[in-house]
């Protein structure tokens, strides 16, 4: 595909016309570190919890340690919930910059294919 070079240098040379800043991939950064450090906590907390149930037969303790379980597995589905809003912010954030290319590209092909377009 010979024409495809060009188009990626139009694209990147589109890009950097628009003169947008980026000031959140920073915050998706920390996202996504967020979102992993709550997924090992929500891993870890489960398996305290189990040690705890186990080293005692007391049922108030064995409640508490229910409630530590209970607390890394909400830890965990929240984790995964930051890190996965981090980890694809930036992907989708492309994705659409790439079809608003895309498409302003298709209509100034119409408008020059129509009577009178220039």
């Amino acid at each position: 595909m010979p024409g495809q070079p060009d188009r990626i240098e139009q694209f990147k040379a589109d890009i950097a016309d628009l003169k947008i800043s980026d000031p959140s991939s920073a915050r998706d950064e920390l996202a996504t570190r967020a979102g992993l450090a709550g997924l090992g906590i929500g891993v870890l907390l489960p398996i305290v919890a189990y040690a705890l149930s186990n080293s005692t037969t007391n049922a108030l303790a064995q409640r508490d340690a229910l409630v530590v379980a209970l607390l890394g597995v909400s830890c965990a589905v929240a984790g995964g919930a930051i890190y996965l809003k981090g980890a694809l912010a930036g992907f989708l954030r492309f994705w659409l910059l790439r079809e608003l290319h895309e498409r302003r590209a298709q209509t100034d092909r119409v408008v020059e294919r129509l009577p009178g377009g220039d």
